[in-house]
């Protein structure tokens, strides 16, 4: 097992994780290409310019990522997304925005539960199954080593939201994306906090 810095412009680090959630978080297209840059979006927004983006691999294949930021520490991707926005048809750039929207929503206001004495954990995923306790572990003993007192997270309907509240995260708030659902499925939003 190996703990090393997440780097954004290694497809070797960023595609098996585009790869995992892909079908989870894209939204319902044919278009392939689109998807997978809707999720880099995703990826790339929850990445912050600091020293809490990392990864565990094993034998040089990816497993794990999680990502974190300090209060108000937003993502150096805007000129990027803007790119790529840009060259996209109509329709998909308005799905494009409703996405960079979306995120920018949860941030806030997960920001605004948060102290300076706080760190959010910004994106977690695993790549293989039973690595994700390992990368948090990590990360969490780093946080800890930095001073941060409670670690918040968000999520949605779209992941496990269980996992967090069997392994003791406290439900901060539980709320509904609007854009997102459908008259027969509210899509959920929550946010969590755990001591460190």
């Amino acid at each position: 097992m190996t703990l090393g810095k997440f780097d954004f412009n290694n497809p070797k680090h960023l595609n098996p994780v585009i790869d995992r959630v892909v079908e989870l978080w894209s939204p319902p297209t044919d278009d392939m290409n689109f998807r997978r840059l809707y999720v880099e979006t995703i990826i790339r927004q929850n990445g912050a310019d600091n020293d809490m983006q990392f990864q565990l691999s094993e034998n040089g294949e990816l497993c794990s990522i999680a990502f974190a930021s300090r209060k108000n520490q937003h993502s150096p991707w805007y000129g990027w997304w803007q790119e790529k926005h840009d060259s996209l048809p109509e329709g998909f750039q308005e799905m494009f925005s409703v996405n960079r929207s979306y995120l920018s929503m949860m941030d806030e206001k997960t920001y605004g539960y948060m102290t300076d004495n706080d760190v959010k954990l910004s994106l977690f995923v695993s790549t293989k199954s039973g690595w994700g306790k390992p990368i948090l572990e990590e990360a969490m003993n780093f946080y800890r080593s930095k001073g941060f007192k409670t670690m918040y997270l968000w999520t949605d309907c779209e992941c496990n939201v269980e996992w967090y509240a069997i392994r003791g995260y406290e439900l901060v708030e539980e709320g509904t994306f609007e854009p997102f659902s459908t008259p027969e499925e509210p899509y959920k939003t929550y946010i969590f906090k755990k001591p460190l």
